[in-house]
């Protein structure tokens, strides 16, 4: 064995800690984190949702169908309306 580390397991009761092999820093845990810049959106526009209606093709549909849409029950008229029920 080396003397070199002979000389600090008998220093370290048998184990050498990584810092003193040189494995470990110091300067890692004093040196702060560097604090990251949050990008401003300044370019960016905000979009605003616009609700739209809901309107299912009458042409898609047969004469006779019954869809559920927001919440009503719709039914297709034989003149391809869609009628609230």
């Amino acid at each position: 064995m080396n003397p070199i580390y002979k000389k600090l397991m008998e220093q370290h009761g048998g184990s050498i800690p990584f810092e003193i092999l040189g494995g470990v820093q110091q300067e890692v845990y004093k040196k702060n984190k560097t604090v990251r810049r949050r990008k401003h959106s300044s370019k960016r526009r905000s979009k605003t949702k616009q609700r739209r209606r809901n309107r299912l093709n009458p042409q898609n549909y047969s004469a006779g169908t019954i869809i559920r849409s927001n919440g009503q029950l719709m039914k297709l008229s034989p003149n391809k309306q869609w009628l609230t029920i």
